[in-house]
């Protein structure tokens, strides 16, 4: 079913790609994608080099008008994206949705993850085979120090991520200034928010900035970032911990203090 730029897809048969890459050239104008309960399916987006013609054509980025990706039951992903991701550029405000998609390892490459200036949220829930959010290498270049640029994204939450064991790269703080909220539920294997990566530039005076987060919920993690790091979260109104072995290494890195508890919530 399609109306006005909206894709909703359910009972897909044995489709294994809804967008080939011939037909995604054509969607310059397509806002919203929802698929839901597809078996068979085994990515989502496949991005083609560009085609012959003008150079002004081939300039145009793909899915610059998405606005919402919806992806649900999905058990045979193994990745949203094929091809090469230098095409792509989410230039609209942007949400990602993201449920029980069991065998996807990640999400973005790390040339997708420069092209993402208006994502505003991301939500991961059930998705028990992830390991990256960022893919460390995805076969046109290695990870690089500029490899996360996100600088609208205001919430993240993600849920019943058994195998996630880091989120983000401590050179991709910079570009997450705008972050308000973020929620990390069940994610029995996470060792830090944070991570470094081999070559990352890190910041001079190791402290990873969060001008505007105001609630934060972590969940067995024992660090937030690199051992020498520590975090500044001047807002916040709101910490819940749950599951953690070493809450005084993540209470130094946090620099917070908490007079006292209840059911594992620090109000400031």
């Amino acid at each position: 079913m399609t109306t006005h730029g909206h894709e909703q897809q359910r009972d897909c048969g044995d489709v294994r790609t809804p967008f080939p890459a011939k037909l995604l050239q054509d969607l310059k104008n397509l806002k919203s994608v929802e698929i839901k309960d597809c078996k068979s399916l085994k990515e989502v987006f496949e991005l083609g080099e560009a085609d012959e013609g003008s150079s002004e054509e081939k300039e145009l980025p793909l899915l610059s008008s998405l606005t919402e990706l919806l992806l649900q039951g999905l058990p045979e992903i193994k990745c949203i994206w094929t091809g090469p991701t230098r095409h792509v550029s989410l230039q609209s405000r942007v949400h990602l949705r993201l449920y029980s998609l069991h065998k996807l390892t990640f999400i973005f490459t790390p040339s997708l993850a420069q092209s993402l200036p208006k994502l505003e949220g991301l939500e991961i829930e059930k998705c028990s085979g992830l390991k990256h959010i960022i893919r460390e290498q995805d076969g046109e270049r290695e990870i690089i120090p500029e490899s996360l640029h996100i600088p609208k994204l205001k919430t993240i939450f993600i849920e019943l991520c058994g195998k996630l064991e880091y989120v983000f790269p401590v050179s991709g703080s910079p570009s997450l200034l705008n972050m308000e909220e973020m929620w990390i539920f069940k994610a029995r294997n996470l060792k830090q928010i944070f991570y470094c990566v081999e070559g990352d530039a890190l910041t001079r005076d190791a402290i990873i900035k969060f001008p505007k987060l105001r609630r934060l919920s972590l969940s067995n993690c024992s660090f937030f970032g690199p051992m020498n790091f520590a975090a500044q979260l001047p807002p916040l109104q709101i910490l819940k911990i749950d599951g953690h072995k070493e809450l005084r290494n993540l209470f130094a890195q946090l620099q917070v203090r908490p007079l006292y508890f209840s059911n594992n919530f620090f109000p400031f």
